[in-house]
């Protein structure tokens, strides 16, 4: 068995993909250690070919084809295929930091651990690294083991990035948590599936992760499709992780869930307000519908702090009042 298997999706990821397997590869552990999953999603450009050439020269490579199924459908497909005792997801567009692989295995082996998180950064296109400013929702990396619905509601924040974590293999195969196809925030509904099944996770606060922003990436753009895409997706996550809280296993999950959903209804009031007002009803009805209202003021950031409230007091006049401010 391998140490480690890193899956990557790859669609129209030509322009990146050098740097991102130069990084995987420029690595601390022997390459028999780990393997590299290459999935092609259909992707038009030079992905495939660039994919192949790189595995024609290291045997830890290897390179699957698939049908457009999405970034979901890809990471599944590399699930499926996956032969190491760890499971590491990386985009095409981002890249790690060189010899930083060693430190985590040996981490995830000495403790135990069903889940480890570190830290990331964002860089902008010319891989110089941003600066974004903190707010209380954001990941705790404070290093102490603990179980998976704790770590939710105590550690993990907002940022339910897959790529920030090293994933035991079993714990997701055996319980069967592939990612839902087809969903535009794919990360979202699935981290919390998985760390509620855990029984030891922990955080080290260094960076190994980076992530690039992509001015023309859809998650970027605001485009009519685009926004469409972006008000359907946190209604769909909106749903979801309302039944999962529902559903959870414990009442510090809960917690974690209520304060998600509390940051969803933010987000998609506010895209409703700023970009596409006429479906403001389409909104208030899957918030009906979910019955998520008065949301959570648990854990969020004095400005979301100041959005929960407006929203409880009368969502309809949260969405005039930032119509108001964005298009005067």
């Amino acid at each position: 068995m391998k140490r480690l298997s890193i899956i990557v999706p790859l669609f129209n990821s030509e322009k990146y993909l050098p740097k991102c397997l130069d990084s995987l590869l420029d690595q601390d552990i022997p390459e028999e250690d780990y393997e590299i999953i290459l999935v092609n999603d259909g992707s038009p450009d030079g992905s495939l070919r660039l994919a192949q050439s790189y595995a024609s020269k290291h045997a830890n490579i290897v390179v699957l084809s698939q049908a457009n199924k999405g970034t979901s459908g890809a990471r599944n497909t590399g699930l499926r295929h996956a032969s190491g005792k760890y499971i590491y997801f990386v985009d095409p567009d981002d890249y790690i930091l060189a010899n930083s692989l060693k430190k985590p295995l040996e981490q995830m082996d000495a403790e135990s651990l069903d889940v480890l998180r570190f830290g990331y950064t964002e860089v902008d296109e010319q891989y110089r690294k941003t600066h974004s400013v903190k707010h209380p929702e954001q990941p705790d990396y404070s290093s102490t083991i603990m179980d998976g619905c704790t770590f939710m509601a105590e550690r993990l924040g907002i940022a339910c990035y897959v790529w920030t974590f090293f994933f035991r293999t079993t714990i997701i195969i055996d319980n069967h948590l592939f990612f839902y196809e087809g969903d535009y925030f794919d990360d979202t509904p699935w981290l919390p599936r998985v760390l509620q099944r855990a029984t030891r996770v922990n955080s080290i606060d260094t960076v190994r992760h980076f992530y690039l922003i992509r001015q023309n990436s859809l998650i970027q753009s605001n485009g009519v499709e685009t926004t469409k895409k972006k008000i359907d997706g946190q209604m769909f996550l909106i749903s979801e992780l309302n039944t999962q809280k529902n559903q959870a296993i414990n009442p510090l999950a809960e917690e974690w869930y209520r304060m998600m959903i509390s940051h969803c209804v933010i987000t998609l009031l506010s895209l409703v307000a700023i970009f596409d007002l006429k479906n403001e009803q389409k909104a208030l009805g899957c918030l009906r519908q979910e019955n998520v209202l008065p949301i959570s003021t648990y854990r969020l950031s004095w400005t979301n702090r100041c959005k929960a409230f407006l929203i409880n007091v009368s969502p309809t006049i949260f969405c005039r009042i930032i119509h108001y401010i964005n298009h005067k």
